[in-house]
């Protein structure tokens, strides 16, 4: 289909309710929508609600939905997990956060026939065994979501956008998710495809986001501002971080080379990393001490005391997701390296160690170099206005410049004279470049402080965090020159869930070929780190899940996929080290990766790799990664315990003091009656001693059981009672 309208020239159709927006977009689109909705919280909730439900009223109604991410609340299952989660969630999300119906009926197996939803990253672990999001999960590369949306004739984008006025007028943000929407359209008027309707609904509560974030009023065809929509943006709940964790997080933290460029995603094992880094800023030689008497040192001889020194360039990040880590990193004065939207600028400043400070000086170098043309014609103007180099009052008129008092100025600037009278009347001397950036992120996610910081942000501060299209940062095509600029001494670092001996890594789904999340853009930025100099994607994984007879090595021989290729192997770093593999033969691959496996899996490894003829049959592990146990690991992070180096909530927590003794407790009876046994056990102990009811008032009153009527009641406040004693015994 070819282009049936110019958005350009049509105002943008407002309205105050979800109901008469549904109504405008049925009118216009028809009967059958295959509606695109942006990953994590760009979604509005409200809107894809009563698009869903009018389908479950209507079978002569079609909905198909491409989207990602699509966040829920967590589930309760149990009596103690109920009693603790729910006013959790009021509190957290407040009363009006609205449930995805869609997620909801996924959950429930109870899609209806004429609706379906597709997604190509999933909330992880929450779709296991769903038959539904399993069968209809796309597999695709976040760069290439765009691509897959446009193929399955995608005709509404529906967005959640923030607003703003400005001296009168009001402008929109696509906030959180600029990431496929640019990109969606772009493709769509490559292919002279019909442009789908796009529809953005106020939620105020979304940080304005500007720079390639903001929209005019044009840009939408249907606004929708309802009362109803101004609801609390989704934040997961801080994570705790443990000492596998810190561990984890300290090693890679030795990775991060000052003046380069960070990648980092959501979790413990990032938050561990953040905080690493935040030390290393801060406390330099408390840092320096722990490296070296944890052995990190002596286990990494290549490691250079002098390069792990405080962050005096800074660092910049080209990252997928923005999250609490940045905004850690940027107070800490870490995250402070600006690059500019200008690669033959942003070289010259790098390769000449220039202030970005405007200045004849800069202007003669940028023309010297070849940077600008001879003669700077209009679009050389607007490029040197939006770099803050020359006054925005300049017009471009009769092939001259012409200043606000009517001078022309000759943009020929091989004549000195007129390079001259550009400095004299043009030239923004002694100001700060503009439109610098210290993140480029596609979207972002994170918890109620970080959305209220980003939301203080203003001016010239909020322009440094630049949200835009994914294909910007998932990959260098389509700006390779000035990707390769501004990427310097980058470092990708993502989580996975299994490494096999030989460096592949499968990161989004198990052995049965069950989704847990998705490929997202782990892939793109492996094989980026492969195509920039000096960069590394680095990996990162706990070395072991599970516990007891169901202990599993994360570390393995083989495994049925990959998400990474053992071509493209890398860094790999767990509790117990860091594994670089790249341009290593098999066999010394297969020697490092068991150097940072766990010991209990590490000769059952070595005889697979030897029964293959991948290792020397005569070669014996190092006697230094023998001790890679839980109580090895322990011992030699001990003087980082004792003296609070490893703290549990690094960033602080959602939950009260009194709910993070609840939520030891409450893990500790869960193992403790996970088995028929241990819940007998269990009970039993609990039945012999009576509720310590005094002693632990704060809880019981935070579980409303501090007066109980039935047996139930009776029986769970005695073993919450049990459970506390068992993990707060000095209370």
């Amino acid at each position: 289909m070819k282009n049936q309208k110019n958005k350009s020239s049509m105002p943008a159709q407002q309205y105050t309710s979800i109901d008469a927006g549904l109504l405008a977009i049925i009118g216009q689109a028809g009967n059958k929508l295959v509606v695109g909705a942006p990953l994590g919280i760009g979604k509005s909730n409200h809107l894809l609600n009563a698009l869903w439900l009018h389908a479950k009223a209507d079978d002569s109604f079609e909905l198909e939905l491409f989207t990602a991410l699509s966040l829920s609340l967590p589930d309760a299952s149990g009596f103690l997990e109920k009693r603790f989660i729910n006013p959790f969630l009021q509190q957290h999300f407040g009363e009006d956060y609205p449930a995805l119906v869609h997620t909801q009926d996924q959950l429930s197996n109870s899609i209806p026939a004429n609706a379906s939803v597709a997604e190509f990253y999933m909330q992880s672990g929450k779709f296991l065994g769903n038959p539904a999001a399993q069968r209809n999960y796309t597999s695709s590369n976040y760069t290439h979501a765009a691509r897959d949306m446009a193929d399955r004739g995608v005709n509404v984008i529906v967005q959640m956008v923030a607003q703003e006025e400005r001296e009168g007028e009001l402008v929109y943000s696509l906030g959180s998710n600029p990431d496929t929407t640019q990109d969606l359209l772009d493709i769509l008027r490559r292919r002279g495809c019909s442009r789908p309707l796009v529809v953005g609904v106020v939620n105020r509560n979304m940080p304005f986001m500007t720079a390639a974030a903001e929209r005019g009023t044009e840009f939408f065809d249907i606004i929708i501002d309802d009362p109803e929509t101004q609801h609390k943006l989704f934040a997961p709940p801080i994570g705790r971080v443990g000492l596998i964790d810190h561990a984890i997080g300290l090693h890679a933290s030795t990775l991060i080379a000052d003046g380069g460029t960070l990648q980092i995603g959501i979790g413990s094992l990032s938050d561990a990393l953040v905080y690493a880094l935040c030390q290393r800023q801060s406390n330099a030689d408390s840092y320096q001490k722990l490296l070296k008497s944890s052995g990190i040192y002596k286990r990494h001889s290549w490691l250079r005391v002098e390069e792990l020194k405080q962050f005096s360039k800074g660092l910049y990040a080209a990252s997928e997701m923005f999250m609490d880590g940045f905004m850690h990193l940027y107070k800490a004065g870490i995250l402070k390296r600006k690059v500019w939207p200008d690669a033959g600028l942003h070289r010259l400043l790098g390769e000449y160690k220039l202030e970005p400070i405007v200045s004849i000086d800069l202007f003669e170098r940028l023309y010297a170099q070849q940077i600008l043309p001879p003669i700077l014609e209009q679009v050389q103007l607007v490029r040197l206005q939006r770099l803050g180099i020359i006054s925005e009052t300049i017009k471009y008129q009769d092939e001259q410049w012409l200043t606000t008092d009517g001078q022309y100025l000759n943009p020929d600037i091989r004549v000195a004279e007129n390079r001259q009278a550009i400095y004299t009347h043009a030239l923004l001397d002694g100001r700060e470049l503009k439109s610098g950036a210290v993140l480029h992120a596609a979207f972002f996610l994170g918890s109620a402080d970080f959305y209220t910081w980003l939301s203080s942000l203003q001016g010239a501060e909020r322009e440094l965090f630049q949200m835009t299209a994914v294909s910007q940062i998932n990959e260098l095509y389509g700006g390779e020159e000035l990707d390769r600029a501004q990427r310097v001494k980058a470092r990708f670092l993502n989580t996975t869930m299994k490494v096999t001996l030989l460096g592949a890594a499968a990161s989004d789904g198990l052995d049965n070929n069950q989704v847990v999340s998705g490929v997202g853009g782990q892939y793109n930025f492996v094989a980026m780190a492969h195509a920039l100099p000096d960069s590394n994607s680095v990996l990162m994984l706990r070395s072991t899940h599970g516990s007891g007879k169901k202990l599993k090595s994360n570390i393995v021989w083989t495994y049925p996929y990959d998400t990474i290729p053992r071509h493209l192997r890398d860094i790999v770093v767990t509790e117990y080290g860091i594994a670089r593999l790249r341009g290593k033969s098999d066999e010394d691959c297969i020697k490092a990766m068991i150097g940072i496996a766990d010991s209990r899996f590490q000769a059952d490894l070595i005889a697979i790799a030897k029964q293959y003829n991948k290792l020397d049959p005569d070669w014996e592990l190092p006697a230094e990664y023998r001790d890679n146990l839980p109580a090895g690991l322990k011992q030699r992070f001990q003087q980082g315990i004792s003296s609070g180096s490893f703290p549990e909530w690094p960033f602080g927590s959602d939950f009260s003091a009194v709910e993070l003794r609840l939520i030891k407790a409450l893990a500790w009876l869960k193992q403790a009656t996970g088995t028929r046994l241990g819940l007998v056990t269990s009970i039993l102990k609990a039945g012999f001693r009576p509720p310590a009811v005094t002693a632990y008032h704060a809880e019981f009153e935070r579980m409303q059981l501090l007066t109980v009527k039935s047996f139930s009641e009776k029986l769970y406040r005695r073993l919450l009672s049990l459970a506390l004693q068992a993990t707060q015994p000095d209370k």
